[in-house]
Parts: structure tokens; sequence; C-alpha cells
């Protein structure tokens, strides 16, 4: 639950699409039609010294389940920061 809340600003972004979670597997599509943009995402990620799993317009969460709920937060909104690198170009 703690990831879900975490992550739910993502949901009002106006380039995700489809916001969704399985346990501690959550995931998100972004609107977005360039080819580099996976690329683009883990090197922002990166930078954020974040480790996410994208794959094509899919970006993908799986933390460890140990995470703690301050861990969450700095997941999400660092993955906010590594997406709007990436759509910059």
């Amino acid at each position: 639950d703690r990831l879900a809340q975490s992550l739910r600003p993502l949901a009002d972004h106006p380039h995700v699409r489809h916001l969704r979670q399985r346990g501690m597997i959550a995931a998100f599509d972004v609107a977005s039609e360039d080819p580099g943009f996976s690329q683009r995402f883990y090197r922002a990620a990166l930078a954020n010294e974040i480790l996410l799993r994208p794959i094509g317009q899919t970006v993908y969460f799986m933390p460890p389940y140990v995470i703690q709920p301050e861990e969450c937060d700095f997941l999400a909104a660092r993955a906010i920061s590594a997406l709007e690198a990436a759509l910059r170009r």
C-alpha cells in the first residue's frame, strides 16, 4: 500500500498512462512515440540515483520487499524527475 501511495503523483502526470501495481511490482506507460525514450529514461534514472527498468515505453518498479516508507517516497520523486528529464530530449 505504501508504494502505491508514493507513486500516486505519477498518475496525474500528463505523459503517464496506465499506472498499475501487482504486489511490489508497479509499472506505467509513457505517452511518447520517441524510440529513444527508454535509453534516455534509464540514464536519467541513474543520474537520479535510482535503478528502474524501462522497456520500450513502459517503466517498471521492482523494489526489494524490505523497502522503507521514506525510500518509497524517494523512489517515486526521483522517478518523476527522471521522467521529466527523459521527455525533454
